[in-house]
């Protein structure tokens, strides 16, 4: 493996120490770090394969190591999947495999970006997916506080998948669906042309959603049928 590689493990001091430290234990778990993804503000992200699965394994700053970031962050996860089994639906966000205070190790998403899928696929399954998502988290009570990234929806041919809960909260009121209609939908006239939607009709439905969430995703929902 390339030394530049695995220096990322330890981003932005780069210190061969706690670098090779992590690698280590990733490889006692099983784990074979394939590439650098990205980095955030909080950590850093590689592709690596676990028993033949793509995996992704975000590993925290050194400049940020007294937060709890990664802790937060699975605790969520992990309440996501048991809400998926709680309620037997599919669960949009990532599964956790395994998290410690420095890294944790989840189920690598692959797909579109929200703006591309809308090219290469039918704007409305992509459209009735993203809100099936966003309903699911608030739901389970699960601020993701970035939906309106686009890089954050990914639609993988079927559903719409939601990744990175770095910056994701509890929340007794969370309005993920409500900021994806607000930055993905009502701004985009031409979409909603496509999707033979009016502002109006948008608006309407946004304030039955705020008072019945329930009634308000199930009109969604009919209103893309037609």
């Amino acid at each position: 493996m390339k030394r530049e590689l695995y220096l990322l493990l330890d981003y932005p001091t780069c210190r061969e120490e706690r670098a090779l430290r992590i690698l280590k234990e990733l490889q006692k778990l099983g784990v074979e770090l394939l590439e650098f993804v990205a980095k955030g503000y909080r950590g850093t992200v590689f592709k690596g394969k676990l028993n033949r699965n793509l995996v992704a394994i975000k590993v925290k700053r050194s400049d940020v190591l007294k937060e709890k970031l990664i802790e937060k962050e699975c605790e969520i996860l992990k309440h996501l999947e048991n809400f998926s089994i709680k309620t037997e639906e599919q669960n949009p966000a990532p599964k956790v495999h395994q998290c410690t205070e420095e890294y944790l190790i989840m189920e690598f998403i692959e797909g579109l970006p929200f703006s591309r899928a809308l090219k290469n696929y039918d704007p409305k399954t992509v459209v009735k997916e993203a809100l099936r998502s966003c309903y699911f988290l608030d739901r389970a009570g699960v601020k993701h506080s970035e939906i309106k990234g686009e890089k954050h929806l990914l639609f993988d041919g079927q559903r719409i998948r939601v990744i990175d809960f770095e910056s994701a909260k509890f929340s007794e009121r969370p309005r993920n669906l409500l900021q994806f209609v607000g930055y993905h939908l009502i701004r985009r006239k031409e979409l909603l042309r496509e999707l033979g939607i009016s502002q109006e009709r948008v608006r309407e439905l946004i304030e039955l959603y705020k008072e019945n969430p329930d009634e308000g995703f199930k009109a969604f929902i009919l209103e893309l049928r037609k």
